[in-house]
């Protein structure tokens, strides 16, 4: 008796569910990426720190806080006044904790007066973690 051969069919991969994929991945990346260009003002030049020491690791829960060489204030790209930030700050606080860390972005240009307001306004809230932040030049050896 002779025994037919079995058919064989070609595997085949599902090309489109990957391309799917793919663009879903794409998608995500560009989506965080942009979303922490966003908290960093691009207007605010900052004072270079030739012996500054590089931030390690960012705490996910920390606040930036943007400060204009006109000493407008903005957190998360929305211009706001001082009682504006506090508030929003004791918002914060409330959620993540009072270690919660403060990064304040002054520009090169900002007269001191404008980052005591938003040093003001972060100690009203009961905050007490705050980090000021410039560039790293080079560093002499």
């Amino acid at each position: 008796m002779g025994k037919k051969k079995p058919e064989t069919q070609e595997a085949s991969v599902p090309i489109s569910s990957m391309i799917d994929i793919v663009f879903l991945l794409i998608i995500f990346f560009v989506v965080t990426a942009s979303i922490d260009k966003e908290i960093e003002d691009e207007r605010v030049t900052l004072a270079n720190a030739p012996h500054g020491k590089p931030l390690t690791k960012k705490d996910p829960r920390s606040v930036t806080i943007n400060v204009r060489p006109d000493g407008t204030l903005n957190m998360g790209m929305y211009t706001m006044t001082k009682p504006q930030i506090s508030e929003q700050l004791k918002i914060s606080a409330s959620k993540f904790g009072y270690d919660m860390p403060i990064i304040i972005r002054g520009d090169r240009e900002v007269q001191h007066g404008y980052i005591q307001e938003v040093m003001e306004a972060v100690t009203d809230t009961g905050l007490y973690r705050m980090n000021f932040n410039a560039e790293i030049t080079g560093t002499k050896k």
